[in-house]
């Protein structure tokens, strides 16, 4: 998805960009999941770090959100949601973390009465592929075939001349995103309709040898540091931030029991301007916090903790559209899939999410 709010009319992709391979020009007619209306976006195939889609101010300095590896599909047109709840719970006995993702009143953004094409491609890249969204991306997306596609270039020959990576790096990237793509798995629970008549729909994100994919994240984030300290264009001050942090070997990616910890170093300036008292998603933080979340600075470091060590479950339902709700998607949903009259979501994440076995198992849900 397109980086949501941008501050200049010609901008770089503000991804958490590891390495480049690629460049396009998109002119974006929304502020959705995009930038604003009529923004020129300069859109790089990126290897990214948990790809954050707001804040583009401090996104341009490269600032990453909670907890995997994806990379970005772009699109000027997107379907966008009222809000999103996700429940989530670690199994430490096998290494499972399981997340339920709930999308309620979804629409497209770019015409009443129907779904551009854009959008319908969108749709049809959930339903066919294993692609999830996390607060329209206010967090990061997790799109497996992008993943495939990226993997497939960084074991191109000309790879590491192409990304400008060291053979050490290239092979630790090529390590962690082959253990997303054995280890992640997307489904597709059922689309249906809330007591308002609203169009929503589930997935269910199950992610197998976490602590391991965890391990071999943290190095691939330091590996970045290192390439971004070495741009032209990051600052001096950036510059000294990014290497002493990673000359710590910080584990910028944790999880205790139930709580998934994220660490980035960031200057005070920046992390005020994104989550101090005037931040643009000032709302979005503000209700993070109040479903136990928190977000703190201190020693040139952010850090961003969801849940508690001792949760049985943790969730966190956040407002993700500005817009109004209108049922532009149903007719392109009902083509292409059932929608329930009812369905018991809360119930659904509950069975989910407490699993106990790591056997491969269905929800009746």
């Amino acid at each position: 998805m397109a980086p949501r709010h941008f501050e200049s009319t010609l901008v770089e992709q503000p991804a958490i960009a590891l390495f480049r391979a690629g460049t396009q020009t998109i002119k974006t007619t929304d502020t959705a999941f995009g930038a604003g209306p009529g923004s020129i976006v300069k859109a790089d195939a990126f290897l990214v770090i948990l790809e954050s889609t707001r804040n583009a101010s401090f996104m341009a300095k490269r600032f990453p959100s909670l907890v995997l590896v994806a990379c970005l599909a772009l699109f000027t047109g997107c379907l966008e949601f009222e809000q999103q709840t996700l429940t989530y719970r670690y199994d430490a006995k096998t290494d499972t973390l399981r997340i339920f993702q709930s999308y309620q009143g979804i629409f497209g953004a770019d015409a009443k009465d129907g779904l551009s094409q854009d959008e319908l491609a969108q749709l049809d890249s959930v339903l066919t592929g294993q692609r999830t969204f996390f607060f329209a991306n206010w967090i990061f997306e997790y799109n497996r075939d992008q993943l495939r596609e990226t993997l497939d270039k960084l074991k191109q020959s000309d790879a590491q001349q192409e990304l400008k990576m060291e053979p050490a790096a290239l092979g630790r990237a090529e390590s962690l995103l082959k253990l997303l793509l054995d280890h992640v798995r997307v489904e597709n629970g059922p689309f249906y309709l809330d007591p308002q008549g609203k169009l929503c729909g589930v997935q269910r994100v199950t992610i197998k040898q976490c602590t391991k994919i965890m391990a071999a994240a943290n190095p691939v984030i330091r590996d970045y540091l290192k390439v971004e300290a070495a741009k032209d264009d990051t600052s001096a001050e950036n510059r000294s931030l990014y290497l002493k942090s990673a000359e710590r070997l910080r584990e910028y990616i944790q999880i205790e029991g139930n709580q998934l910890r994220l660490h980035w170093p960031v200057l005070r300036q920046d992390y005020e301007k994104s989550f101090g008292p005037n931040a643009e998603d000032a709302k979005q933080i503000e209700q993070f916090k109040r479903c136990g979340g928190k977000i703190g600075f201190a020693n040139d470091e952010l850090t961003m903790i969801a849940g508690e060590p001792t949760n049985k479950t943790t969730t966190i339902t956040l407002p993700v559209s500005g817009k109004p709700y209108v049922p532009n998607a149903l007719e392109a949903v009902k083509k292409r899939a059932t929608i329930q009259r009812q369905f018991d979501a809360e119930a659904a994440a509950r069975e989910f999410v407490t699993l106990t076995s790591d056997e491969e198992k269905r929800p009746k849900r």
